[in-house]
Parts: C-alpha cells; sequence; structure tokens
C-alpha cells in the first residue's frame, strides 16, 4: 500500500473543534509492578488498574516517579505503549488512552532541567530507551509499537527525538514544543517503516520564537514530502500555550482515531486492497480495525453501480469465506445483487455470484437460477 502523507495547517475555529468525548474522571494512573535489574525501587504503590513506583535511574542519577495504567486484559492481549512526557497522578491523558495502551507516565519535576540542552535530552532519551522502555518490554504485554507525547518544552525534547532519530517511536505528538530551543531541527529522512507525527500550537501563544519555529518546520517538512511519513500541523485558533497542552492533546488524538477507519475513498476498491491497508494501520499503530457490514455492504453496492463486477464478485467471496454468519443473515441483499447482475445482462458475473450463494446457503430457488443461466449457454 502507498503510504499517505498529511499535512495540514490551519487555523481553526471553535465548531471545528471536534475533540473526542472523554471520561475525564480523576484518574490515578499506573505503574510497574514488578521488579527488575534496570532500577533500584524505593517505593511501590498500588492503585486501580496499575501502581506507581518510584525508584532511581541510574543514567540521570534521581529518583523517578513512573505512573502506568494498563487495560483489564494487558495479561492476555498485547497492547502498544504510550510514554507522557512529563506526566502527573491524574493526568488526562492517560484518561483519554484508558483501555487502549499501556500507559507510561513519568514525572519531571523541572522539565527545563531535563530538556534544555543537548547532553540533558540525550541522557533522558537514553533513560527511556535502556531503562524504561526494556523494563515496560519484560514486565507487560506491550507490542512493540511506540507512542510518546509532550507539551512545551516535554514537547520540544519529543521533536527532538522525532527529528534526529525518527525510527525511535511509531507516532510522535508534540503540543506546542519548544522547538526554538533545541540545537538543531535538521530532519533525518531515513525512515525504516511507517511513522506518524502530529504536532501544533494555539493562535495565541504570544511567544514568536516558538510560532517561527513551528512554522519554518512546516515548510520544511512539506518540502522534503517524506517517504513512510503521515504527518498534521495546525495552529489552533483562540488557544493559547497554556490551553493548548489539552485542547492540542484531544486534536493529536483525534488524527491517530483517523486512522482506526476505513477512508470512504477505498470503498470502491477490491475487498484484498482494503483488507491489505487494514492489516498494514494494525501492524503500524496496533490497532485492532475489523472489517464488517460498514464495510462490506458499502462496497458491494459502490462496486455494482460503478460496474467493478470482479470486485463484487471478491468481496461475495470474502463475505461467504469470512462472515459466513454475516453473509446468512444479508443473503436476501446478497441474492438482490446478484439478481441485479443479471438485469444488467453480466450473466457470467451472476451466474458465479449465484453459485456463492448457494454453495453457502443450499437455496433451491437459487439453484434454479443457476440452472436458467445454465442453459442460456
Amino acid at each position: 500500500m502507498k503510504s499517505r502523507t498529511t499535512h495540514i495547517r490551519t487555523d481553526n475555529g471553535n465548531n471545528e473543534k471536534n475533540y473526542t468525548m472523554i471520561k475525564l474522571t480523576s484518574l490515578f494512573i499506573i505503574i510497574i509492578l514488578s521488579s527488575g535489574s534496570l532500577f533500584s525501587q524505593l517505593k511501590i504503590e498500588s492503585i486501580p488498574n496499575g501502581k506507581v513506583m518510584e525508584f532511581e535511574s541510574k543514567i540521570l542519577n534521581e529518583n523517578k516517579r513512573v505512573f502506568v495504567h494498563f487495560p483489564n486484559d494487558y495479561k492476555t492481549k498485547s497492547y502498544p505503549t504510550i510514554y507522557l512526557i512529563s506526566s502527573t497522578p491524574n493526568d488526562f491523558r492517560s484518561a483519554i488512552c484508558q483501555g487502549e495502551f499501556i500507559v507510561i507516565g513519568i514525572e519531571n519535576n523541572d522539565p527545563k532541567k531535563c530538556f534544555t540542552g543537548k547532553y540533558n535530552r540525550d541522557d533522558y532519551l537514553n533513560f527511556l530507551k535502556k531503562e524504561l522502555i526494556p523494563f515496560v518490554k519484560t514486565n507487560y504485554n506491550s507490542s512493540p509499537i511506540k507512542f510518546i507525547s509532550g507539551h512545551s518544552i516535554s514537547g520540544g525534547f519529543v521533536m527532538d527525538i522525532f527529528s534526529r532519530l525518527p525510527n525511535s517511536f511509531s507516532f510522535y505528538i508534540a503540543t506546542s514544543p519548544t522547538i526554538h530551543m533545541l540545537d538543531s531541527t535538521v530532519i533525518k529522512t531515513d525512515f525504516s517503516k511507517q511513522r506518524y507525527l502530529y504536532f501544533n500550537i494555539g493562535s495565541r501563544e504570544n511567544y514568536e520564537q516558538l510560532e517561527k519555529a513551528n512554522n519554518c518546520l512546516y515548510d520544511t517538512l512539506d518540502s522534503l514530502k517524506i517517504k513512510n511519513l503521515n504527518w498534521k500541523y495546525e495552529v489552533l485558533t483562540d488557544e493559547t500555550h497554556e490551553t493548548n497542552e489539552y485542547t492540542g492533546f484531544c486534536r493529536a488524538y483525534n488524527f491517530y482515531k483517523s486512522f482506526s477507519t476505513i477512508p470512504d475513498s477505498l470503498l470502491n476498491e477490491n475487498i484484498h486492497l482494503i483488507v491489505e491497508y487494514i492489516n498494514e494501520l494494525n501492524s503500524q499503530l496496533g490497532n485492532k480495525i475489523e472489517i464488517g457490514e460498514s464495510v462490506f455492504m458499502p462496497n458491494l453496492l459502490i462496486n455494482l453501480n460503478a460496474g467493478n463486477y470482479d470486485n463484487v464478485l471478491d468481496v461475495i467471496e470474502f463475505i461467504a469465506q469470512k462472515d459466513t454468519d454475516f453473509f446468512n443473515e444479508e443473503s436476501e441483499i446478497i441474492i438482490d445483487i446478484a439478481d441485479e447482475l443479471r438485469n444488467k445482462g453480466k450473466d457470467t458475473f451472476a451466474r458465479k455470484a449465484y453459485q456463492l450463494i448457494f454453495d453457502e446457503t443450499k437455496n433451491e430457488i437459487i439453484l434454479e437460477k443457476i440452472k436458467e443461466l445454465d442453459k442460456k449457454e
């Protein structure tokens, strides 16, 4: 499947703020429950669906408080991981991602100390890559798919990783990132796999250097046309540096969810191409998209009306093989489609469709229609 590149720079009015409706109950986020050689644990506190752990990072030479939230069935199902930089026990981002990710929130009492200067950022990245991420992989049923999110200075850190080591994470989220504080924003373009980036600023940041740096990065990315990168940049109307922490993440989440559905432009394609698209997205982002009625029926009708009769037969055969319950429940509609093929004078296609239907339903009326077409030959 060809990769798509999304790059949008817009001022979004309030009517476009279709933020995901989430239950933002106060949520104590969660954490790491088993011991390991990577950390010297100091204190462990159990909370619903996870734990809070304070431990000593040898790389950073300081104690770090980490919050982990995991889905109820994480022991039997593999989930992608999202790393929330500069998190808190009640981080709204964790509530939004609840149930879809293993959420790892890292507390940073002094983000400026952590992320100002290349050496500090390198140490923090090594802490993630050499200590925390291996710990999560060892102790939780996490998939290889990793997201990372940060705001302001922490967002600048996220963009630093993206620009220098883009293969470190699968999906990068940076809201109001302080790109201007980085030593360089030269973008490496050697993306070994499909990667995703969402970054934005508010229209009322009142921070000229930040605004200029982000707009320049947009222009750079737009000109590079990087293969294997889906990305989006937005300027959000009326959002300040502070309010964009919430609004911007909601927009990023919506961008992520846009890859959890099948675009209308694919519904007139062959069913096997749609399956390929879904499998690729599931592999890249840890989605669990499944094909069902919302795809089958539009695909059948659109291809029938467009005269793509091979596609019609392919989807009927696909349903018969992969979803027999649906096939039998909707057999009358599938028969109507076969009849329409016959009415259009496409007897060869109608004959094949009737045969697929009969093989599945053993409907004697369908058998008679097959015999009638055979006589015509």
